[in-house]
């Protein structure tokens, strides 16, 4: 009966503490991410170049806005919409307000 008791202290133990360490692991990994170089160029507008897949180039259109798909976004750069007027992203092709084609 004492190993018994000695066992099922050690099962709620373990289950106390585990999700806790888990919690922590997760929390750690997370906070890794956030201070990555490639978190902190996103947020600062700074794209590499966008690869040309054989889906994007498959796609109708893709290539006869004039614009080229290779070239990052930069700060400062951004289209706008001939219906709504809205500013989009140098990369959009569809506008993020009225969902028009843009080109």
């Amino acid at each position: 009966m004492k190993s018994e008791t000695i066992f099922r202290v050690l099962v709620a133990g373990v289950l106390t503490v585990a999700p806790t360490l888990l919690f922590l692991g997760l929390w750690r990994g997370l906070m890794a991410l956030r201070d990555d170089d490639l978190v902190n160029r996103t947020m600062n507008g700074e794209f590499g170049p966008v690869p040309n897949s054989l889906l994007r180039s498959g796609l109708p259109g893709s290539s006869k806005i004039g614009r080229d798909p290779t070239t990052a976004n930069r700060a400062g750069t951004s289209l706008r919409c001939r219906i709504c007027d809205a500013e989009n992203p140098r990369y959009a092709d569809y506008c993020g307000n009225c969902l028009k084609k843009i080109g």
